[in-house]
């Protein structure tokens, strides 16, 4: 009886923390970025070393990031690239996990001291593309293009006077 009871207890508790990504990615779904990271956090104490927790709470920070002011975004953008960093460092060869980093650095340059070099880099990693439209190596080439010359010098001035000096991306 005992025996039984404990294994159920284990059956229990391993059905739970299955359930609680699940939820957070439905939170995410439903643009609940900040129920889903608290979801992510939650399960993460219980897996700090499981990488997929770090992906969706990292990509929840990121769209947080997306929506909110300017001092928030800097802070989400912020937690998004280290939860994000952390599961590239744990799966590597994860591609899921390279592109959603890779698309924060491109996306916001202007929040990661060398942004667009970072970007770069992990361009590297995922390898020679088709050079087509919407492809990693365009994206990152269209960037360059937008964070630079007039347009972006008056952006950077208008960050760098609101404080965000440190999280600027040197112009390319």
């Amino acid at each position: 009886m005992g025996r039984t009871f404990a294994v159920l207890c284990v059956i229990a508790r391993v059905a739970l923390a299955g359930s609680i990504p699940a939820d957070g990615e439905a939170l995410f779904r439903d643009c609940e970025f900040k129920a889903a990271a608290h979801v992510f956090a939650q399960a993460l104490t219980n897996e700090p070393a499981n990488a997929r927790l770090h992906f969706w709470l990292g990509k929840s920070y990121a769209r947080m990031a997306e929506v909110s002011g300017p001092w928030s975004a800097r802070r989400n953008g912020r937690k998004a690239q280290a939860h994000l960093e952390t599961a590239v460092h744990l799966e590597p060869a994860k591609r899921e996990y390279l592109m959603e980093l890779f698309e924060l650095y491109v996306d916001s340059p202007e929040y990661f001291d060398g942004g667009l070099n970072r970007a770069t880099a992990i361009l590297e990693r995922l390898g020679p593309d088709d050079g087509g439209p919407g492809s990693p190596s365009r994206i990152v080439a269209e960037s360059r293009k937008e964070y630079s010359g007039p347009s972006w010098a008056l952006r950077k001035g208008i960050l760098r006077l609101s404080g965000a000096a440190g999280y600027l991306a040197p112009p390319r």
